[in-house]
């Protein structure tokens, strides 16, 4: 028998309806808001119905997208993640392999399958969760340091009063999250902050999977995403302090800050790729060259904007920024000489990019730590929370140096009880396997980065551990389960989001000394990719066990 065939030139209908919250169903109208695109808002329940015009042969998820209705694919549209489901009312798509393997078989029989994998032939009318927009709170400061506070030389900064300042704006485009302040140019004082998740998640929430994406013809619009949140985020900020984004140049006499005179923005490669519009298909293959890694100079929502210059594909403009607020690199710039003691640098997210100095040597690499360290729940917060709940099992037995955990919980999992008890957080055994695999690599890396300088242990001085995960990773866990070397776990120093500090100091300064000292910085570094390295695998492995 002969199947229909598929005209890829048809257009069929898609009835999709959201779930709203009350405010945004209060005054919306219906009606026709684009060419392909047809509203209808029922107040009664808040729920809108949105009618979508879809190609034939086109998934259903790229229609939503196109259509403005935004559905998580943290996998990056390739149905492992199972994060895109809708449910079919009426006819139905038959389940691809993808919907058997993550959906379970009831929620199958009722309909739901996964976005990314339905490809729909007829008119169908399908229901998708309601997922806010929404400010969130990520980590944009220090717990031991407030380093906006102290100028190149380490000395405190004057506070002063906000009326007669120029602002600038500083910004962390990040993997996960976007944070931005908006700050007095001559002080550093912050005058507001906003962060928010990056929009571009719903294309994968690493790298890899926004490489695969933009390299899939997603470029431009993963562009616009991330630059309509910086556009939405400067808003709001100014919003709030009495001032309008095109309104006045100067500063008002109320002391209300003006227009913005500068804007620094802080992002790893891929991240700094997108938002410029670059090509990414060279950062996705080897030998793994960047377009560009020098310094970027634009007009962005009509403000002088510079976007900090990256060292490889791997170690970008928000590591450059944080060596920059750590002190690491200016203090050789600023005397003529080179730091004697040696230091240990490292950004622990969702990638995790190392750096080792000493003398005038800098050496850099990075792994792919995927989600374990941000883990399941507020950023960064999550993570370290699993990495203490499992130094607790390790510590008690209840869990092996190989990472098994005993019976019964080897199937079930455990709950540990946090700090006084004031806190609970679950364990799995895919949870500990995913954090032996992130801390491998991790460990991998200090190791090929102390070997690369022939540093050992006793000479690093200290240890930054920098981003949302490291804010809140206790020493002595990250000791137990042998993230950190045990000598090192003293010299640890937790210094918040650095990338978004040093944006906030380059904004601070002259930028055009800035920018060469900066240019220095990712010209001596040394970068290498520890996939290069023979022993990579056999050190990986080495470190897999507590």
């Amino acid at each position: 028998m002969i199947g229909r065939r598929i005209n890829l030139s048809e257009r069929i209908k898609i009835t999709v309806i959201e779930e709203i919250d009350k405010e945004r169903a209060d005054g919306k109208e219906s009606g026709w808001e684009e060419t392909d695109r047809k509203e209808t808002v029922t107040k009664e329940n808040h729920r809108k119905e949105t009618v979508l015009l879809h190609d034939v042969g086109k998934t259903l998820l790229y229609t939503l997208r196109e259509g403005g209705i935004k559905l998580p694919s943290l996998c990056g549209s390739i149905g492992k993640c199972g994060r895109c489901q809708v449910k079919f009312r009426g006819q139905t798509p038959l389940p691809s392999q993808a919907d058997r393997a993550l959906i379970a078989p009831d929620k199958l029989r009722e309909g739901y399958r996964l976005a990314c994998m339905a490809r729909p032939r007829k008119n169908c009318t399908v229901e998708t969760a309601f997922a806010q927009e929404a400010e969130i709170h990520v980590v944009v400061g220090s717990s031991e340091r407030n380093l906006w506070k102290r100028d190149r030389c380490g000395n405190p900064c004057e506070k002063k009063d906000a009326a007669g300042m120029d602002i600038a704006v500083a910004v962390d485009i990040g993997t996960t999250t976007i944070a931005m302040q908006l700050i007095q140019m001559e002080s550093g004082h912050v005058l507001d902050t906003y962060t928010c998740m990056n929009p571009q998640r719903s294309y994968g929430e690493d790298v890899v999977s926004r490489i695969r994406a933009g390299a899939g013809g997603e470029g431009e619009r993963l562009q616009h995403l991330v630059r309509e949140a910086l556009a939405t985020g400067l808003g709001r900020m100014l919003e709030r302090n009495g001032q309008n984004r095109n309104d006045r140049e100067e500063t008002a006499e109320d002391g209300n800050p003006g227009k913005p005179k500068l804007m620094v923005i802080s992002a790893n490669t891929v991240m700094g790729h997108l938002f410029m519009g670059y090509p990414v298909e060279s950062l996705g293959r080897s030998p793994f060259l960047p377009v560009n890694t020098k310094t970027v100079s634009l007009n962005f929502l009509g403000i002088p904007t510079v976007l900090i210059p990256g060292i490889s594909a791997f170690v970008g403009g928000d590591i450059v920024s944080g060596l920059y607020a750590c002190g690491l690199y200016p203090a050789m710039a600023a005397t003529g000489m080179p730091m004697e003691k040696a230091w240990l640098f490292l950004d622990l997210g969702t990638n995790a990019e190392m750096v080792i100095g000493k003398g005038n040597r800098i050496a850099c690499t990075a792994a792919a730590a995927g989600p374990a360290f941000e883990g399941r729940g507020k950023q960064g917060k999550a993570g370290s929370k699993q990495i203490e709940a499992i130094a607790f099992l390790l510590e008690k037995g209840i869990a092996d140096r190989e990472g098994l955990l005993k019976e019964p919980y080897f199937e079930t999992g455990i709950e540990v009880e946090l700090d006084d008890k004031k806190e609970k957080i679950q364990i799995f055994q895919q949870d500990i396997r995913d954090i032996q695999m992130a801390k491998a690599a991790v460990r991998a890396g200090i190791y090929f980065l102390m070997k690369k300088l022939g540093i050992k242990d006793d000479e690093i001085e200290r240890v930054y551990v920098a981003g949302g995960f490291g804010f809140y990773l206790k020493k002595k866990a990250a000791v137990e389960i042998g993230l950190i070397p045990a000598g090192l776990g003293e010299k640890m120093e937790t210094v918040g989001n650095t990338s978004l500090a040093g944006a906030k100091m380059i904004g601070m300064k002259s930028l055009l000394g800035v920018c060469f000292e900066l240019e220095a910085l990712t010209q001596d570094a040394e970068a290498f990719q520890l996939a290069d390295e023979p022993l990579f695998e056999e050190k990986y492995i080495e470190y897999i066990n507590f």
